[in-house]
């Protein structure tokens, strides 16, 4: 695959996996209450590597420009005890480490936007540094590989990776337990037998650190529904996208409980620190940390854009392993967006027509459970006369798409100008009874109460809020958690 044009050169920052905003987040905080000898004596204790000969670290000494932080998240189950071992799936090779979480953050300081795109690790590439194609996860399998991982992504995905972060199962389930749980909406009971996800019933249920473990990695996912236990056909991909979900919802946790309580912000530091469980790239600084604190202090968590990989990709069986094979012009469009997604762009001049003129029909594209109810509801609490909704010919949409009949282009823009995520407009001469037809794919980021509002209707949180089980024609309303 030839790369897309890489990332601006970069320069520090720190972390990983589904905590790594979180915890940029503690930090910030407790730096600017003034914490920031505290903050450097913490900061030390943190394990560290040298992967400096991978990374792309530019020659400016400038905290403001953008920056690429791989996040990993290793599915390691050393440090943990035989029996907690058992409550993460099977004994077998408990000493083994392996790549279970492929995110990247990429952060623009001076725009103040961040945005994450999730790798799935069945992802089928080429591997740098050897002459085979293999799962991308199968880069990183003792210690010493992650430059491996690195120039993986480089050599494939043309993103440059400026900084590296990880994280194992302990240092996952300690920050949890750190910030007091995250609450997760859960519409129905759900279960995964490998992961050892168990949840009894439905409504806002806070998950503690094994529970939002074994949630986080829940590859083979049930929900039960009308009587009886029912597979959630997305695999890896709503595997992905709960991932992202739990990050929002995790970010807002630590911000509410670490904003208010700094004995609980002191807890949530103090569990990253002094372990061997979280890692991060020596080149990190911790006046890095403090200058990018200061700009990213007011950093809201649904501000982050969320793409991943996976829609653009197809499943296939290679040797008798279940991948992911490329589309290489959708994986480039998807990481086109990803590495611009965080500069300034000029907006649209929204043309001047009452959303309650606009008359729209609602459609799912993504497969994520009760996602056309939410676009339809946020829909009608700005303003927007909702036609009806229901499901696309495919969940195979990445961007949110709206399509115009002959001579509605203006009301489209409109539209899309409410629209949060990744999202174009479509002309379709054979549109009938509506205006529009919007179809919402896995960027889709929330309805906005205005144009240039950053503030969601209050029921349409990202898309992934009430995915906890795969779209269904039965499916549950939506909880507000």
């Amino acid at each position: 695959m030839a790369p897309p044009q890489a990332a601006h050169s970069a320069r520090r920052w720190p972390r990983r996996l589904l905590i790594g905003l979180n915890i940029f987040v503690a930090f910030c905080l407790l730096l600017t209450a003034g914490g920031y000898a505290y903050i450097r004596y913490r900061f030390g204790q943190i394990n560290k590597i040298n992967v400096r000969s991978a990374l792309h670290l530019g020659g400016k000494d400038d905290p403001g420009e953008p920056m690429n932080v791989l996040l990993v998240g290793i599915d390691s189950r050393a440090g943990l005890s035989v029996a907690d071992q058992a409550k993460f799936g099977t004994l077998k090779d408990s000493s083994a480490s392996h790549t279970d979480t492929i995110m990247i953050l990429h952060v623009d300081p001076k725009a103040q936007k961040a945005a994450i795109l999730s790798i799935p690790r069945d992802l089928y590439i080429p591997i740098a540094g050897t002459k085979r194609k293999d799962r991308i996860n199968t880069a990183v399998q003792g210690p010493g590989k992650e430059k491996d991982l690195i120039n993986t992504i480089h050599q494939d995905l043309g993103i440059e990776v400026n900084h590296y972060a990880a994280v194992d199962f302990v240092g996952f389930r300690s920050i949890v337990n750190a910030v007091g749980g995250v609450v997760i909406p859960f519409t129905s009971p759900a279960r995964d037998a490998l992961s050892g996800l168990k949840v009894p019933a439905a409504g806002c249920i806070t998950l503690n650190g094994d529970q939002a473990l074994a949630f986080a990695r829940s590859r083979h996912y049930e929900y039960f529904e009308s009587g009886r236990w029912r597979s959630d056909p997305t695999g890896d991909l709503g595997r992905i996208q709960r991932q992202q979900e739990f990050m929002r919802r995790m970010l807002r946790r630590a911000i509410s409980q670490g904003a208010r309580n700094p004995f609980k912000l002191n807890s949530l530091i103090g569990a990253i620190t002094g372990h061997d469980y979280v890692t991060i790239d020596d080149t990190l600084s911790s006046k890095d940390l403090l200058n990018l604190g200061k700009r990213f202090k007011s950093l809201e968590p649904d501000q982050v854009d969320m793409l991943s990989l996976g829609p653009a990709t197809q499943p296939a069986n290679v040797g008798g392993a279940s991948v992911l094979l490329p589309k290489d012009a959708d994986i480039r469009d998807v990481i086109d967006k990803f590495l611009g997604s965080a500069a300034t762009q000029t907006p649209t001049k929204v043309p001047n027509i009452a959303p309650n003129l606009i008359r729209v029909r609602v459609l799912n594209g993504s497969g994520y459970s009760g996602q056309a109810s939410k676009v339809a509801t946020g829909l009608e609490q700005a303003g927007f006369n909702v036609a009806d909704k229901g499901d696309a010919h495919s969940f195979s949409y990445n961007d949110t798409e709206i399509r115009y009949g002959s001579g509605q282009k203006d009301k489209a823009l409109v539209l899309q100008s409410y629209v949060q995520g990744g999202s174009k407009i479509v002309q379709d001469n054979t549109i009938q009874g509506v205006d529009l037809i919007i179809t919402s794919g896995t960027n889709f980021g929330g309805i906005k109460a205005a144009p240039g509002s950053t503030t969601t209707t209050s029921t349409t949180a990202p898309a992934t809020t009430a995915t906890t089980k795969p779209a269904s024609k039965g499916a549950p309303a939506q909880l507000n958690c």
